[in-house]
């Protein structure tokens, strides 16, 4: 059994039902399929069409990612949605604003012949507002188990400007072959809100073929972009631990939390706000290290009034990277 890791774009040409399909047909050996398959959040950016005045109050945030199985592929449908329930709405290419919406995605997929005693566990849960009601079942007590952020939704009554948003996820293994899994979303300002966030889950016991690296970014390693609508930036790069002969084939970021401030604890419209990884892939450089850009940003562009982020840490995100591992077959081949 062996883990698959495929990163994919969401057309830029709509934000609501934009499909992405992740084939995995040329990664099966014989006999092998794909046994199960998570979708996570690799970056997302909601940004208003420019209606004449670019910045409003918030109504309804969402991102939502939809994968299915369908014999060797993942389809992922992505839906986006900011609105002030008043005209303006999340921007995509073709309306004419220059405000791309989109998200990148990383999905991991478990591939062989069969699954055993749960020994891969991943999937999508969907509108947690703190832990899922029941236990998954996992392979054993010391299986890994993951989460990272696949989508939220927070929503009022009414438009209403913001101070903060707050997406998290988490897992804990409350004894035995089980995980227990939490997911939540929150707005600041105006208005508190408390809305749903959707995770993707991945445990494992004794599977190999990949790596979970932890990204550092601490407060220390951001940049203030000099335009402050750029928000921040952080490189990073990341080496697994190898074996000999063994390679990075193919790697994606995948966040778990994401918060975004605004600076001086204003409360504010917005523009734009963004997290996640820059690049549509990441660079593996002599097979080994993995390299990227992560950035955070909310921005207001109203003149005069015009704000960005809080820069970490007051602002902050936890982010991986998970890196599918190339060993070599008998032969010399990989």
């Amino acid at each position: 059994m062996r883990i698959c890791v495929k990163t994919a774009v969401m057309p830029k040409n709509k934000t609501w039902a934009s499909p992405m399909k992740v084939d995995f047909s040329e990664d099966l050996l014989p006999g092998e399929r794909v046994l199960g398959a998570m979708a996570g959040l690799s970056y997302f950016r909601l940004y208003y069409a420019d209606n004449g005045s670019t910045s409003e109050a918030v109504g309804q945030a969402s991102v939502t990612l939809v994968p299915n199985l369908t014999e060797d592929a993942v389809h992922v449908t992505a839906s986006l949605v900011m609105t002030n329930y008043n005209g303006a709405e999340a921007a995509c290419s073709t309306d004419g604003s220059g405000h791309d919406s989109f998200v990148r995605i990383t999905v991991v997929a478990v591939l062989g012949l069969m699954n055993p005693a749960y020994q891969a566990v991943a999937g999508n849960l969907y509108g947690l507002s703190g832990q899922w009601g029941e236990a998954i079942p996992i392979a054993s007590a010391s299986a890994e188990a993951r989460a990272f952020l696949a989508g939220f939704y927070i929503a009022g009554s009414s438009a209403k400007e913001v101070s903060s948003l707050s997406f998290t996820t988490s897992v804990e293994k409350p004894g035995g072959a089980q995980a227990k899994v939490s997911g939540k979303a929150t707005q600041s300002g105006d208005e508190e809100r408390t809305g749903t966030a959707d995770v993707a889950f991945l445990s494992t016991d004794g599977v190999s073929y990949y790596k979970v690296l932890s990204i550092d970014t601490s407060s220390s390693k951001w940049t203030e972009v000099d335009d402050e609508r750029d928000g921040v930036t952080c490189a990073f790069s990341v080496t697994p631990t190898l074996n000999a002969g063994e390679t990075v084939r193919r790697a994606g970021v995948l966040l778990q939390n994401v918060n975004i401030n605004f600076e001086r604890d204003k409360t504010s419209d917005l523009e734009l706000f963004e997290a996640g990884v820059t690049s549509d892939t990441l660079s593996i450089s002599n097979g080994k290290t993995i390299s990227g850009t992560l950035i955070l940003n909310i921005f207001n562009s109203r003149t005069g009034d015009d704000y960005g982020i809080a820069p970490p840490p007051t602002s902050n995100l936890t982010a991986f990277v998970i890196a599918e591992i190339a060993r070599p077959l008998p032969g010399g081949e990989s």
